[in-house]
């Protein structure tokens, strides 16, 4: 179990990099830029950067929660079984939306004082 948990790991770790490499490809003109155009290509990849993390957050979250509802599925007829499950996925979604909105609010705080 524990080496088959460390395989995803490694395989997850390794589909990041990729994605991750293929995005700053993709956008390679952000390399050569004059001085004028820094600001507004710095402001272009930092956005592709709270994309990818966002994508990233919401991923493991409907991973987890996956996990848990399939985890739980044998013991789905007692009633307090499906109260836990339906606690576990419902503070699986709300860590989701706080650490995706951590990801976009964050930097716009940062941004009203500078």
């Amino acid at each position: 179990m524990k080496k088959s948990l460390r395989t995803i790991k490694n395989n997850f770790a390794k589909i990041y990099l990729g994605v991750v490499t293929f995005i700053v490809a993709l956008n390679s003109s952000m390399i050569h830029a004059q001085a004028s155009e820094v600001q507004g290509r710095i402001e272009g990849a930092l956005g592709a950067v709270q994309g990818v993390l966002t994508g990233l957050i919401v991923t493991v979250g409907i991973v987890v929660s996956l996990f848990i509802i399939i985890k739980r599925m044998p013991s789905a007829d007692d009633p307090q079984e499906k109260n836990e499950v339906y606690k576990a996925v419902g503070r699986v979604l709300g860590l989701v939306a706080i650490g995706a909105a951590v990801v976009w609010v964050v930097p716009w705080i940062y941004s009203l004082f500078t």
